[in-house]
């Protein structure tokens, strides 16, 4: 049966909300963050070379620090403070704070002396132009302290997220992007692409910083380091298969980049850094909604799983999927009908030309095509990790990797770029399948009867929205920057009001339910979700 006391819509509407209210602001700023950049710098060489040097070290610390100990840190402190037990749970957080610290210096370190030969591992097409590889080194290793910074961040996010407190861990990515936009200002047209690498820095330090106040409240101390505590012998053997299981998010992205690497190198739209304003496009979404719902709901899916109450585990991770899925088909509409006049209005002035806009724009759309995919990718995955199942994802991403490379050269051959973004939205959509598939043997069902209605019902609403907005798109194409604003505001402003329209007739369970939660008292709300 269902637990008592505040119901489960109720819980995640109110963490959800916090989330995706500070989510969706970190996420404007975010895509300020590279209308700034493509102002200065367009998709040139140059921002190419950022691309790769900011991502190496994010690539290893998501690797080997931050989403992993995300992941299995929150379950196994979330079994200690439900039993009660916070001294045990302080005394084990500030082991992992102190180790987390001397990792990340020790790779820090190490990221340094190996940037030469880093760079060649991520983009080995950039030696075909001269000065290019060695501009990525040295940004490399302006960027790689960066990791540092992002590891002790994640760690303390997961700790205070253990704890049920959303709020500085919501606000710090603000102080993130808001650094990196008045860095990237003030410093880029001074000293060129060298001042965006040293905003990152600054803005990773004080996301990290930010938090720590809120951290110290419960308790967050650097410990003594402790590698016989049976709770650090579980993360580290539940570390293993779980970075496994990011890596395969991680080496999709990486294999990503090698291989547009690897295409003609247009001066005026590197494939690198066309690839990567598309992809910071599609994201957007995808860390409003998903990112957002899957952070709110982990918790929760890890104490139900903690206690092998399996009913309210699939609740609570139907639920949010159902949900996910109402909010990003029209997004997913949105993104295709209107991409070119998205990417123009967002980047197409100073260094970022016509040239550029179109082929973010082509490549944007062989991206949405999978953001549904992409999105609900993040809510599945937690139900695996609050059941410390880090193996079945492994599995299935290993062959996704594969594929993922396999497609990556076949379609890149025939499409470019683009053929690179429709390669990932194809192995996405087949890992959710798959994972959901695994998890029904799991759990016994996973509700598939009323994810499946969900998905049919606003995917047909979202397509009726989505060729209105693709007529408007088509009909009008406005200059000014004003004009174009309101030309995709109106578009997208249309398109929503006959997608709810046409869920109404549709019945969609999901805006009966979203408008209940809006204006109904919170215990109607819950008997009207269930």
């Amino acid at each position: 049966m269902p637990e008592d006391g505040p119901s489960l819509p109720r819980r995640l509407a109110r963490a959800a909300s916090l989330m995706a209210v500070a989510t969706t602001a970190s996420r404007v700023l975010g895509l300020l963050r590279e209308v700034a950049a493509a102002w200065l710098f367009g998709a040139t060489n140059a921002k190419a070379a950022y691309v790769i040097a900011y991502y190496l070290p994010f690539f290893v610390q998501r690797l080997l620090l931050g989403g992993t100990l995300s992941i299995v840190f929150i379950p196994t402190i979330s079994r200690y403070l439900a039993r009660g037990e916070l001294d045990e749970a302080r005394r084990v957080s500030g082991s992992l704070f102190s180790l987390v610290l001397l990792a990340g210096v020790a790779m820090v370190v190490a990221g340094l002396a190996a940037a030469p030969l880093l760079v060649p591992l991520g983009a080995p097409g950039f030696a075909a132009s001269p000065g290019l590889p060695e501009l990525a080194v040295q940004l490399t290793r302006i960027i790689f302290p960066a990791m540092l910074f992002l590891a002790l961040s994640v760690f303390v996010t997961g700790f205070l997220q253990a704890h049920q407190d959303f709020t500085a861990s919501a606000l710090a990515p603000l102080l993130f992007n808001s650094t990196i936009i008045a860095g990237t200002l003030l410093l880029g047209p001074r000293i060129g692409i060298r001042g965006l690498a040293i905003a990152w820095i600054a803005g990773t330090a004080a996301q990290f910083v930010v938090q720590l106040p809120a951290a110290r409240r419960y308790g967050l101390r650097l410990g003594r380091v402790d590698l016989a505590h049976p709770a650090l012998r579980e993360l580290a053997r539940l570390a293993v298969p779980a970075m496994l299981g990011l890596a395969i998010v991680e080496i999709n992205a990486y294999v990503d980049r090698f291989f547009a690497s690897q295409l003609p190198l247009r001066p005026e739209a590197n494939p690198v850094a066309v690839l990567d304003y598309a992809y910071e496009i599609v994201q957007a979404p995808a860390g409003i909604f998903a990112i957002s719902i899957a952070t709110a709901v982990f918790p929760l899916l890890s104490r139900h799983a903690a206690t092998d109450n399996h009913d309210d585990l699939r609740e609570t991770a139907s639920l949010p999927l159902r949900t996910l899925l109402f909010v990003i088909l029209p997004v997913t509409a949105l993104a295709l009908a209107l991409r070119e006049p998205l990417v123009r209005l967002l980047f197409q002035r100073g260094e970022f030309g016509p040239v550029a806009t179109r082929a973010v724009a082509a490549t944007l759309g062989g991206y949405a095509v999978g953001l549904p995919a992409i999105a609900a990718y993040y809510v599945v995955t937690r139900t695996y990790y609050a059941l410390q199942d880090m193996v079945t994802p492994v599995r299935i991403g290993v062959a996704m990797v594969i594929l993922n490379g396999v497609l990556d050269y076949a379609l890149m051959r025939v499409w470019g770029v683009v053929g690179i973004a429709l390669a990932t939205s194809i192995v996405s959509a087949i890992n959710v399948a798959l994972l959901l598939w695994k998890l029904r043997g799991r759990l016994g069902r996973v509700d598939g009867g009323r994810i499946a209605s969900t998905a049919l019902r606003t995917g047909t609403a979202a397509i009726a929205a989505g060729l209105l907005m693709a007529a408007v798109a088509d009909a009008v194409r406005p200059a000014g920057l004003v004009e174009q604003s309101v030309h995709v505001g109106a578009a997208a402003v249309m398109g929503a009001l006959v997608y709810v329209g046409a869920c109404r007739l549709l019945r969609v369970e999901e805006l009966r339910v979203a408008f209940q939660l809006l204006r109904s008292p919170p215990s109607r709300s819950a008997r009207a979700a269930r």
